[in-house]
């Protein structure tokens, strides 16, 4: 889009933010407190206080540091860990779709592809307003095109390949792993409380 005047800079939805982490936070609270008063083992609260300790201000950063920059000449993605930026000419399409998660809710998300239709980024919709989401869209001016509603990752792989991770495309296996692994982790914890107590 020529004749931009000014950057347009997209920043998290804050309140949604922070509603999001007043949740997890309760929760935490709750599965410690309901881990403390059972008769599990009180290295379990520990694990899950700890695990909760680090996604907390793991998200807060995330809020914080989150922008999206676009300028007359380059797109550029702040995240917690880096910053990505990219010529704005390089992009030339994009896709918009709502990806189900295993849960039933759906995902927004942008993915900015290259005249190849090769990944330049992608937009998690999650931490924006639908309506930063389309103001980008416009702003950057290409075709933007997607599915007509909600779809699985694989179902939405098999019209866009390449723009979904494995792992989005098979959550199940994802949860089974580490679910898998969270039991194997559990099963040891009791067999050295069990070996130790005797």
């Amino acid at each position: 889009m020529s004749g931009v005047q000014d950057d347009l800079v997209l920043r998290p939805d804050f309140r949604a933010g922070l509603i999001v982490l007043a949740v997890l936070a309760a929760a935490t609270v709750s599965i410690v407190a309901a881990i403390l008063i059972g008769d599990a083992p009180a290295v379990f609260a520990l694990i899950v206080g700890g695990l909760f300790a680090v996604l907390i201000p793991l998200g807060i950063g995330a809020l914080l540091s989150a922008r999206i920059t676009l300028t007359a000449h380059e797109l550029v993605v702040q995240g917690l860990f880096g910053r990505k930026r990219r010529p704005r000419s390089r992009v030339a399409e994009v896709v918009r779709a709502s990806i189900i998660a295993p849960r039933g809710g759906a995902g927004e998300s942008l993915f900015l592809l290259d005249a190849q239709r090769a990944l330049l980024f992608r937009v998690q919709g999650g931490l924006y307003t639908r309506e930063d989401l389309t103001r980008l869209v416009d702003a950057l001016g290409v075709p933007c095109g997607g599915p007509e509603g909600p779809v699985d990752a694989k179902e939405f792989a098999k019209t866009y390949p390449g723009l979904v991770s494995w792992a989005e495309r098979h959550p199940y296996r994802i949860a089974f792993a580490v679910a898998g692994v969270v039991c194997a982790g559990a099963m040891a914890l009791a067999l050295v409380s069990i070996a130790t107590a005797s």
